[in-house]
C-alpha cells in the first residue's frame, strides 16, 4: 500500500509540474508577443504565472530557452494537425479546404504563440533558427504536395504550386496582425471566406460553376439589351451581337455542366 501511495504522489507531482511548465510557456508567449522578447524579463513571466523567480528556474534555465519552447510548441501543433489532414487521403480540393481551416483555427486559438513565431525568430540562436527554417520548408512542401496532386488530377489549374502555397499561407498567417477574439468574425466564417476567395483562383472548375455562371448570365443579358436597343442596326451589328450571345451561352452551359 505504501508503494502505491508513493507512486501516486510521484505521478501527482509530475502532473502538477507539467501543468506549471505549460503555464510558464503560455505566459512567456503572452509576454513576448505583447511587449517583445527584449522588453520581457523572467521576473515579468514569473509574476504572470504567480510563482517566484526561484521557482521559475526549476523549470527553465533562461529566457532564451523559454523562447525556444514557445517556437517548439507552435511547430508541434501546426505540423501535427497538418499531417493528420494529409493522411486522411481525401481528394486534393477537400484536403486544401481542411488545411485552410486548420491554419485559421490554429492562428485564432494560439494568437500569442503566433505573434512570437512570426516576429521573434531573429532572437533565436543560429542553430535553432535554422531548425525553424527547415520545419517551415517542410510544412510548405507538404501543402505543395497536395497542390501538385490536384494539378496532376486536373482538379486545380496549372499554376505555380509554390506561389499558390505562399498565397494561401500568406492570407491565413496575416490573421495574427488583425484578428480579435472578441470581434464579429468567427474563425469558421473567416476560413470559409478564404476558401471561397482562393478557390476562385486555383480550381480548374469552381464548385457548381457558381463563380462563373452568374457573370456569364449577366453578360448574356447585357448583349440582349444591346441587340434590342440597336436602332437602326449598323450593317452586321446584329449578327455580331447574336454570335457573341451564342458564345457566352455555350460557355455558361459548360460552366454549369
Amino acid at each position: 500500500m505504501s508503494r502505491q501511495r508513493n507512486g501516486g504522489r510521484r505521478t501527482g507531482r509530475k502532473v502538477v509540474a507539467r501543468l506549471v511548465e505549460e503555464e510558464i510557456v503560455r505566459a512567456a508567449a503572452v509576454c513576448f508577443g505583447g511587449v517583445g522578447y527584449h522588453a520581457t524579463t523572467l521576473e515579468t513571466i514569473a509574476a504572470r504565472v504567480g510563482v517566484s523567480k526561484v521557482t521559475l528556474y526549476r523549470y527553465v534555465s533562461s529566457k532564451e530557452e523559454l523562447l525556444w519552447r514557445v517556437f517548439e510548441r507552435t511547430i508541434e501543433a501546426f505540423h501535427g494537425g497538418l499531417e493528420a489532414i494529409v493522411q486522411q487521403g481525401l481528394p486534393p480540393d477537400e484536403t486544401l479546404r481542411r488545411i485552410v481551416h486548420h491554419q485559421v483555427r490554429m492562428l485564432t486559438t494560439h494568437l500569442p504563440f503566433l505573434a512570437v513565431f512570426f516576429s521573434e525568430e531573429g532572437e533565436l540562436p543560429a542553430q535553432l533558427a535554422q531548425r525553424v527554417a527547415r520545419t517551415k520548408r517542410q510544412y510548405d512542401r507538404t501543402i505543395e504536395g497536395v497542390v501538385r496532386r490536384g494539378i496532376r488530377q486536373g482538379t486545380f489549374r496549372d499554376v505555380n504550386p509554390t506561389l499558390l502555397v505562399f498565397a494561401i499561407l500568406g492570407a491565413c498567417n496575416w490573421l495574427y496582425k488583425w484578428y480579435r477574439p472578441d470581434g464579429r468574425l468567427a474563425p469558421d466564417r473567416i476560413a470559409d471566406a478564404f476558401v471561397t476567395l482562393l478557390e476562385g483562383g486555383y480550381l480548374s472548375q469552381p464548385r457548381g460553376g457558381d463563380a462563373v455562371a452568374p457573370v456569364l448570365r449577366t453578360i448574356e443579358r447585357r448583349l440582349a439589351e444591346l441587340e434590342r436597343l440597336a436602332r437602326p442596326p449598323a450593317a452586321g451589328q446584329t449578327r455580331v451581337v447574336r454570335e457573341a450571345r451564342r458564345s457566352v451561352r455555350r460557355e455558361r452551359q459548360r460552366g454549369e455542366g
